[in-house]
């Protein structure tokens, strides 16, 4: 790695060298943002710390930098640096944890969907456009796709069984588990992208 220094006019200018592509936090968080863009920083693992901070913002997502800061014994500076890191890495997203009955979606409900091998792929593309559905995910066992919808009422969820499912070639079985009481919202912010799009749809007229 090398980043060279140029002068120009009476201002100092970074570069960084073409071939550029890995940089390490301290030296990357020192160059112009201009300067940045196509370079990638290696992962790193959270540590304890990142652990602590994840805990607070689980907790409190409006958690301020000195409020975290003051809880885990280190400099707002070091909070910051972390929780942009943290983002960058996928490793966290700060959203609003919405309540599904009180945006009109008083049905929850697991779908289990066993199907032909060689449709699983188109299968899940397919679900997973659906209205309603906020996960999808292949797994073992005795289903091969795991599904996790909300809908407005038990009879949406009767009309998304026996009309949507049942118009998707190569689904061989579905198995529906309607939640009766959620503890913890697993997927916080989507039941909300649910209720826009149902609002689209409405709109539209379909």
């Amino acid at each position: 790695m090398r980043i060279v220094t140029a002068l120009s006019s009476s201002r100092p200018r970074i570069q960084a060298c073409a071939r550029l592509t890995l940089l390490k936090e301290d030296a990357y968080r020192a160059l112009p943002k201009a300067h940045r863009k196509g370079l990638t920083l290696p992962f790193q693992k959270p540590d304890a710390v990142d652990q602590h901070i994840l805990s607070i913002l689980e907790d409190n997502g409006r958690a301020t930098n000195r409020e975290i800061a003051e809880a885990v014994g280190v400099s707002e500076g070091t909070v910051r640096n972390r929780i942009e890191r943290l983002i960058r890495d996928d490793v966290l997203r700060i959203v609003g944890v919405t309540n599904p009955a009180k945006l009109g979606l008083n049905t929850a409900a697991v779908i289990s969907i066993s199907g032909e091998l060689s449709r699983i792929t188109e299968i899940a593309e397919r679900v997973s456009a659906a209205q309603g559905v906020v996960y999808v995910g292949y797994t073992t066992g005795n289903a091969d796709i795991i599904v996790l919808a909300f809908f407005p009422s038990n009879d949406d969820l009767t009309d998304f069984m026996t009309q949507t499912l049942a118009a998707i070639p190569g689904i061989l079985k579905a198995e529906t588990n309607i939640i009766l009481k959620p503890v913890r919202s697993l997927f916080p912010g989507a039941t909300l992208n649910v209720v826009g799009r149902q609002t689209s749809l409405a709109a539209s007229g379909r």
